[in-house]
């Protein structure tokens, strides 16, 4: 081993005289774990909360959505969708969709919604895997009735269950004698939760078609949906479909559709990394106090050691060894302390959240490279608030550090 290494475990951990300077350095390793496991604690929630927020939105409304710039949608969609499927690299999906406003009425009760007809052999929402009543089926009963999935939020307004009947009243500008809204019964099929209670309010799916005819759209369609494997080229795609398609197709992704939403979710991330930083901050300066005492408390055996010709550079190596030490072992045990709460609070779910969080629990994403980010500043951070106190140690006079007592 390493004799400045050994010395410097003697000094820090000594059982003998040094009782004191041994407490103050499990105070100052403790600091450096709180701060470590708060740091990753937090990072891992707050980007579990925009993971959790993007994929709920993006369930509902997909990665880019292109709407129409004309009152009638989208004329010869088909030829674009094919297109865009040649041109598109890392196109996950893509599917057409008719989506306007319309009133439902169930018995006395009326509520305006957003009903949307998706293509059941290309839906990309996730509705589908979120019916939490009843059965994810679209396909129409007969010239009649058409059928539906509704939110969970507005059945429990209306007192809707599966199988009930519904009235939907599609509306195309503005009603009037000369302008009356087109009629639709409908079946309830299903219904969906996603944990976005605004949109389980307003949003019910049924089959395109049907919905094409109840706003007389012939046709056409309203929008087109994509999805990507990487969310994260969302508005690169969107700058390439402008430029290749162009008028009347109007992009726009997820981020800018919902962007009050992700503006929120960014503010709550910025300023916490920062004050937690300080806190590992303030844990590292402790770390000067340490070593200072530490040095003031090994005067003497300072001078020994440098009468045995341990040279100046020797003696700094002992104390930056002395720092290393209380930094390794805080960032080891902030990191067991840190990630073993994530995973208990992943498996048990033990801290539940209000509705207006968009979820029923506190959501973890562990990101290896926040974790690696977190432990090398750390480390950093405590090597370098060692190095005026190691200077200063090899700074003694040996004599003087002898005759010390």
């Amino acid at each position: 081993m390493n004799y400045k290494l050994f010395i410097a475990g003697r000094f820090l951990f000594s059982k003998g005289e040094s009782k004191f300077i041994s407490f103050i350095t499990y105070i100052s390793i403790l600091g450096v774990t709180l701060g470590v496991a708060a740091l990753i604690i937090t990072v891992s929630v707050l980007n579990g909360f925009e993971k959790e927020i993007r994929d709920k939105v993006a369930g509902l409304v997909s990665h880019i959505q292109i709407s129409s710039f004309l009152s009638e949608g989208l004329p010869d969609h088909e030829a674009a969708i094919q297109k865009m499927k040649n041109d598109i690299k890392g196109l996950k999906g893509i599917s057409p969709i008719v989506q306007k406003e319309a009133v439902i009425r169930y018995k006395s009760v009326v509520e305006g919604i957003i009903l949307k007809g998706i293509n059941i052999e290309t839906d990309l929402s996730t509705a589908r895997s979120k019916v939490v009543r009843g059965t994810f089926d679209l396909t129409p009963q007969d010239s009649i009735f058409s059928k539906l999935i509704i939110g969970d939020k507005l059945a429990g307004k209306l007192g809707i269950e599966p199988g009930n009947k519904v009235i939907v009243f599609g509306i195309n500008g503005i009603p009037g004698p000369f302008n009356q809204p087109k009629i639709k019964q409908f079946i309830v099929s299903g219904i969906y939760e996603t944990g976005l209670r605004d949109l389980d309010d307003i949003i019910i799916y049924t089959d395109i078609n049907t919905a094409q005819k109840l706003f007389n759209f012939g046709d056409n369609v309203t929008g087109i949906e994509i999805e990507l494997n990487d969310v994260n080229r969302a508005e690169e795609v969107v700058r390439q479909i402008k430029a290749d398609i162009g008028y009347p197709y109007y992009p726009k992704s997820l981020f800018k559709l919902y962007k009050p939403l992700f503006t929120w979710v960014e503010l709550q991330k910025a300023p916490i990394p920062i004050v937690l930083g300080l806190i590992i901050l303030v844990a590292t300066f402790n770390i000067v106090g340490t070593v200072l005492m530490l040095v003031l408390e090994k005067t003497q055996s300072i001078g020994v050691l440098k009468t045995l010709g341990v040279s100046k550079s020797g003696i700094v190596r002992i104390f930056l060894f002395d720092g290393m030490l209380i930094g390794v072992i805080g960032i080891i045990l902030g990191n067991i302390a840190g990630l073993g709460i994530c995973y208990l609070e992943m498996k048990y779910k033990f801290f539940s959240l209000p509705e207006e969080y968009y979820m029923k629990s506190v959501p973890i994403l562990l990101n290896p490279d926040y974790i690696i980010f977190i432990s090398v500043i750390t480390f950093i951070l405590t090597l370098s608030a060692t190095l005026i106190p190691s200077f200063l140690a090899s700074r003694l006079d040996p004599v003087k550090s002898i005759r010390f007592s």
